[in-house]
Formats: structure tokens, sequence, C-alpha cells
């Protein structure tokens, strides 16, 4: 049986999404990605999770983590979907020190759970440079989750496998991340923090929306030229 380069496990999953203006989250972008829209807006998605394992071609690595990456929703210059990172935070350093390699721009930044014992609450927060970036309490309903439709907005922000980054001296690199459908299931969630001002970004149009899932597992690819897409 063959075994994946790198697989993350991850649970207790909290999507955070903000719509902002279009035209100026893609002043933030190299100019060879082009912004995907949903809703006539951009998005800009915090997601807050539990790394419950990593593994190399089947060996165990690194502990259970708590992590926040912070990414948008693109096209590369064939149109293909993807994502693009702005950057990530966790309490593992041995996941930041691996940054480079996972094209993932690790940053300072102190990231925090408390859970309510027996009530199903948890209350996650990130600061960043001495602020309180995000605080996001949630409550997952009961009811079992399920995956979305394709053509859904919660499909839009879950469903994708492609990741493009910039490698050294600007070289266009694309990574995959490959996954089972995402299982969605209801939240109560209130979300405050001015996180996209911090991080240098668009400030959002319109309120958040928050999407949950128990978890799931990803199988991640090495990053190679786009060119061999």
């Amino acid at each position: 049986m063959s075994r994946k380069p790198l697989t993350v496990h991850v649970a207790d999953v909290c999507f955070c999404h903000w719509p902002v203006d279009p035209d100026a989250l893609a002043r933030t972008l190299p100019d060879w990605l082009t912004v995907e829209r949903a809703a006539d807006d951009a998005w800009v998605t915090a997601i807050h999770h539990t790394v419950a394992g990593v593994s190399a071609f089947g060996v165990d690595l690194g502990n259970p983590a708590e992590s926040v990456t912070v990414r948008t929703y693109v096209q590369g210059p064939d149109g293909q979907r993807g994502l693009y990172f702005f950057a990530a935070f966790t309490t593992d350093p041995i996941a930041s020190a691996a940054g480079p390699l996972l094209r993932l721009n690790y940053r300072d930044g102190q990231v925090t759970r408390r859970d309510a014992d027996g009530e199903g609450r948890s209350e996650r927060t990130l600061d960043v440079d001495g602020r309180r970036a995000l605080t996001v309490r949630y409550t997952p309903g009961e009811e079992a989750a399920t995956t979305a439709p394709p053509d859904s907005m919660a499909a839009f922000f879950v469903e994708r496998f492609r990741v493009f980054a910039e490698g050294p001296l600007g070289t266009r690199v694309v990574g995959h991340v490959g996954h089972d459908p995402w299982e969605l299931g209801p939240v109560e969630a209130a979300v405050e923090g001015d996180l996209l001002s911090v991080l240098g970004l668009p400030e959002p149009v319109g309120d958040p929306l928050v999407h949950y899932s128990p978890g799931n597992e990803l199988g991640v690819a090495p990053f190679r030229p786009l060119a061999f897409d």
C-alpha cells in the first residue's frame, strides 16, 4: 500500500469567512492569480483547527497543536481553482519550522483554546503583535454533519485541492491537498476581532459566515512548478 508524503489529521475545524472588496484583495495577491468571487464578493477565511496528528510516509511527527490559517480563493493562469495562503499560526514549533517547505507563512502569534466542559462550547483566540486579532466562540449543533451540495457557497469554500504560492526568485508553484469531501455540521458562533487589518488585508464589507466540521484527513503533495500542473 502506498503512503502519502505528508498526511495531516485536522479536527474541530471552525471556518470563519469574511466578504471583502475584490479589487482591494487583488492588490494583495501575485499578479498571475485572479480573485475568485462568490455572491459578487471576494472572501478571506480564517480556519481555527486542531492538528490532531501529522505523519510523513507513515511516520508520526510532532504533537497535537492548535492552529490558525488565513487564506483566500483564487484562479490560476489557466483558470484552475485553488487557494492562496496569507498567514499561519500554530502552537507547534516543528510545524512552524516546516513553513518554507509547505509554503505557509508562519508568523509569531499566540493561539489559545478553552472548552466549557460538558457544555460543548469552545472559545478560540489569536493574538498577533500583542493585539487580540480574533476571537471565535462556537457551539456545534447535535445534527449529523453532511457534505455540501456541489454548487453551494459551502462547497466554494471547502472543496479546494490546489494551493498556489510563489517559490524562490518569484517562481510560480502549485501544491495539491487531497481529501474526502468535507462534512459540515450546524454551529452557533460569534466572531470578533480585526484580524484582516492586523494582517494588512482589506476590511470586511459584511458580516462573517461560519462553517464547522468535526474534521478531515489531508494528504499534502509537494509543490512543483506551475508549468507542470
